[in-house]
């Protein structure tokens, strides 16, 4: 009997997926198509909902990606996402976060060596993974004096929310973890 995470090697791919999956590859900068989005690839329709999210909020705004990285591995570690940690252990690793920033997102859900704006905003999007209802005004006043503004706070919520749907669709499908993220997290 095959298992979610199986399902990947047998996804036949349409030319319409596979032109999906191109954009995905350059939109993340990666050499290959991750085996999530693959999965997903069996299900067209969802593919189709799951990927402009992740194309809007992680690769585009405000906010850069680095730190939209960084709040991905912080999230990942705490909700047990093994493949989504990794993933985005790869990612951090390509785009310059240090091998010791990114053991202290998976260890401590927080960067000690991050600047304070960027700790601060990965403190906020965790405690919203942890529980949704406790932002508060005070929050965006103390983002605003690390020099956020309004907009950029408000991606940082949708960076959290993201995380965890993410989060809750790898877990549930038992995904893989892609040869080539596994190598890139063992050269650091």
């Amino acid at each position: 009997m095959k298992t979610i995470s199986t399902i990947v090697d047998d996804v036949s791919v349409s030319p319409e997926i596979e032109e999906t999956f191109i954009k995905i590859k350059k939109a993340l900068n990666a050499p290959f198509t991750p085996n999530f989005f693959r999965v997903w690839g069996i299900s067209p329709e969802s593919l189709k909902g799951i990927w402009p999210v992740m194309n809007h909020i992680l690769t585009s705004g405000r906010v850069g990606r680095q730190l939209k990285e960084m709040i991905f591995v912080a999230i990942s570690s705490l909700k047990g996402c093994h493949y989504c940690e990794a993933a985005h252990h790869a990612f951090c690793l390509s785009i310059g976060v240090t091998p010791e920033q990114i053991d202290s997102l998976i260890n401590n859900y927080t960067a000690d060596t991050a600047d304070p704006k960027d700790k601060a905003a990965i403190d906020f999007a965790v405690r919203l993974a942890k529980d949704s209802h406790s932002s508060s005004e005070q929050d965006f006043q103390a983002l605003r004096e690390l020099g956020f503004d309004d907009e950029e706070i408000m991606e940082i919520i949708a960076m959290s929310g993201m995380c965890v749907f993410y989060n809750h669709l790898a877990n549930a499908t038992k995904i893989n973890i892609d040869e080539g993220f596994v190598k890139k997290i063992s050269k650091k």
